[in-house]
């Protein structure tokens, strides 16, 4: 029988080690690989969530200021109201006081925007009907811009607030995502630090599928490039 050590091979021990070495150098560089991308994932996927973070606090603060000013286009408007009821209590005091003089005057001194509704509620007075019955405001003609103003800017501030929630739950997935890949730094550090082929097996295969989650919910999402 041949000597191992004349045949110019090492002997068993020394063969074992060196196939582990060459193992490990292969978990290393999956390792490495896997390391490698999931760092540029996770800075990526921190990127949008600033951004999307930044969305969301510039939709709020237009849903803000949207709203106040409807809140103070709606306060006008009201004031307006007021006038026009005022004014129309004038006008048929004056009407059934048989102070046609007075009834005229305070025609005159009407807001324009009312005038429309006030003229065709008087036009549907049938024969010999002095006062209609009803009031113009619930006539079609009777349009306020300051309140349609007010509708518009309310309208405008519940789109920018569901803009920033919709831009606060993308931040919060790209932050998920983030999460799912620093776990595959975890994992793909830990497996060499283990002598057991199975373990760095285990390790580096949780490590990939996190990082395909990850990447999948990055991949998913609107991104916010911002160039």
């Amino acid at each position: 029988m041949s000597d191992p050590e004349s045949d110019g091979r090492p002997a068993g021990p020394e063969r074992r080690s060196a196939e582990t070495v060459k193992r490990d150098r292969r978990v290393e560089l999956l390792a490495a690989i896997l390391l490698s991308a999931a760092t540029v994932v996770t800075a990526w996927s921190a990127y949008q969530a600033t951004r999307w973070s930044g969305e969301q606090a510039a939709d709020y603060t237009t849903a803000s200021a949207r709203r106040t000013e409807s809140v103070r286009a709606s306060a006008r408007a009201n004031s307006q109201i007021l006038v026009d009821v005022s004014t129309f209590l004038d006008w048929v005091g004056a009407a059934e006081g048989g102070d046609t003089r007075l009834a005229d005057d305070i025609h005159e001194r009407m807001r324009e925007e009312f005038l429309p509704a006030f003229d065709a509620w008087l036009d549907s007075a049938g024969p010999g009907v002095e006062i209609p019955p009803g009031t113009p405001f619930a006539l079609p003609e009777y349009v306020q811009e300051t309140q349609q103003e007010a509708d518009r800017l309310e309208s405008e501030a519940s789109k920018a607030f569901d803009a920033g929630a919709e831009a606060n739950q993308v931040s919060d997935n790209f932050v998920l995502a983030a999460v799912l890949l620093a776990s595959v730094l975890f994992f793909a550090g830990l497996a060499g630090t283990f002598d057991s082929l199975r373990a760095q097996v285990f390790l580096l295969v949780l490590g990939a599928v996190m990082f395909l989650m990850g990447t999948v919910i990055v991949l998913t999402l609107p991104q916010n490039v911002g160039f």
